[in-house]
């Protein structure tokens, strides 16, 4: 049977999400746009 892979979202930390937040606004205020990151995680099945 062939592995196929499925895309989650990610459970990130606190820290994590903060850093992810500061990264939004980072590249927000490089492009001028609203900029929005989404943490999914790989699984193989």
């Amino acid at each position: 049977m062939e592995n196929s892979k499925e895309y989650n979202v990610a459970d990130v930390s606190a820290n994590t999400l903060d850093k992810i937040k500061t990264l939004e606004k980072e590249l927000e205020k490089e492009t001028k746009e609203k900029i929005v990151l989404i943490a999914y995680k790989e699984t193989v099945r």
